[in-house]
C-alpha cells in the first residue's frame, strides 16, 4: 500500500478545489481524509451513510457530507512550534453589541421565560492565512480535541478543534456528555467554580438526562459524577453519559440532542426563537454537529465549537457564552475572548 504524505495530499486537494475533509479524533494519532472526485453536493436526511457529515446550526437536516469512498489514513506525528502569541481582535463596537444582547437576555431570564441562553458573536482575522499550517498547529496544540479541516466548493471551508462530543455510537454503546461552564486552564488544576457555572452545568446535565430517558429506559442511562474537563487553554464542568442500546432511531436522537442547552437555550424552543430575533448572526456551521459516520453503528458526532470559517485569506471566528441570571456581562465578554484564543494560538 502506498504511503501518502499528509501535507502533500492536503495541498493537492486544496489546489484542485474539490470537496475534502481531514480530521483526527480525540486522543488518537491517526489523521483521516475523505475526498471526492467531483464537486457534487451530497446530502443526508438520516445519517445512513459512510462519510463525514457537516450540519448547520439552525437547519441540521439534510446535512452535507463528504463520502468515505475515497479514504486515506495517516499516522501523523505532530510537530512542535513556537506560537507568536495571540492576536488581539478586540473592537469596542463588538463589545458594546455583545454586552447589549447579554443584558437583553438577562431581562428575559428575569421574567421567568428562559433559564439559560447561549449567545454568540463573530470576529474576523484578516490576511496572511496558511490553511495547512493552521490545521497542523491545531493538531499539535489540542490532542484531546476533535480537530478537523473541511473544504467544499459548494458548502464553505471550516476549521476547528472541538472539545464536545454530541454523541458516539460503537457496537451498541452510546456515549455523550454535558459540557458547560468555562474557566481558564491552570497548571495547578485548582478551580474556583462559582454558583453561576455550577447551575449552568446542572441545567445542561439534567436536560440531557431527561432527553435520553425520553428515548431509552431510565435504568439504562448512566451518568458520571461532575468533573473538570480540560479543553486546551480552557476547562469546563462535565458529566459523561453512557448506555447500551439495541436499536437507535437516529433522526429522533438528533432531534432530542441538537441543539443542546450547551449551544442553545433552556427551554430549547423559546431559546431558538429568541436567538432568531435578537442574535443578529448567521451561525452557519458553528454549533452545528459534524463528524465521521461509518454505517449505522460506527458514529462519532461532535458539536462544532472553537471553530472558524475561512473566506479567502480571512478567518471568521465564532464564539459564544452561556447566559444565566447570575451572568456578569464583562465576564461573559472575557469568556468569548478566551475561547477565541483556541484558534488564534495556532496562527
Amino acid at each position: 500500500m502506498k504511503k501518502y504524505d499528509l501535507e502533500e495530499v492536503f495541498a493537492k486537494l486544496l489546489s484542485r478545489d474539490q470537496p475534502f475533509v481531514f480530521y483526527r479524533l480525540p486522543n488518537t494519532n491517526n489523521v483521516h481524509c475523505n475526498f471526492q472526485d467531483d464537486n457534487s453536493l451530497l446530502l443526508t436526511n438520516d445519517l445512513k451513510i459512510n462519510g463525514f457529515v457537516m450540519s448547520r446550526f439552525d437547519s441540521p437536516l439534510p446535512a452535507v457530507y463528504v463520502s468515505a469512498k475515497n479514504h486515506l489514513k495517516f499516522d501523523y506525528k505532530t510537530k512542535a512550534f513556537e506560537s507568536k502569541g495571540v492576536v488581539n481582535l478586540f473592537h469596542s463596537e463588538h463589545k458594546e453589541s455583545f454586552i447589549k444582547i447579554v443584558n437583553k437576555t438577562k431581562k428575559v431570564i428575569a421574567s421567568g421565560h428562559l433559564k439559560k441562553l447561549v449567545v454568540a458573536r463573530k470576529m474576523t482575522k484578516s490576511g496572511g492565512l496558511d490553511a495547512l499550517q493552521l490545521f497542523t498547529h491545531l493538531l499539535t496544540l489540542y490532542p484531546q480535541a476533535m480537530v478537523y479541516f473541511w473544504h467544499h466548493p459548494k458548502a464553505e471551508t471550516w476549521v476547528g478543534a472541538s472539545p464536545e462530543n454530541l454523541f458516539s455510537l460503537h457496537s451498541g454503546q452510546l456515549t455523550t456528555m454535558a459540557l458547560a461552564g468555562t474557566l481558564p486552564y491552570h497548571p495547578r488544576e485548582k478551580y474556583n467554580w462559582g454558583d453561576k457555572e455550577r447551575k449552568e452545568q446542572a441545567w445542561v446535565r439534567d436536560t440531557l438526562q431527561s432527553d435520553l430517558k425520553a428515548l431509552f429506559p431510565s435504568v439504562a442511562v448512566k451518568c458520571s459524577q461532575t468533573f473538570t474537563r480540560r479543553a486546551g487553554n480552557l476547562v469546563h464542568l462535565c458529566n459523561e453519559f453512557s448506555l447500551e442500546v439495541e436499536q437507535v432511531n437516529m433522526t429522533a436522537l438528533l432531534k432530542k440532542l441538537h441543539p443542546s442547552p450547551a449551544v442553545g437555550g433552556i427551554p430549547v424552543e423559546l431559546g431558538m426563537s429568541f436567538l432568531k430575533e435578537h442574535e443578529n448572526l448567521d451561525r452557519g456551521y458553528y454549533t452545528g454537529f459534524f463528524g465521521p459516520v461509518n454505517g449505522e453503528d460506527q458514529i462519532d458526532l461532535f458539536v462544532n465549537l472553537r471553530c472558524a470559517q475561512i473566506i479567502s485569506q480571512d478567518l471568521q471566528l465564532y464564539v459564544g457564552a452561556g447566559i444565566t441570571q447570575d451572568s456578569d456581562p464583562e465576564k461573559e465578554w472575557e469568556e468569548t475572548q478566551n475561547k477565541a484564543k483556541t484558534l488564534l494560538a495556532a496562527l
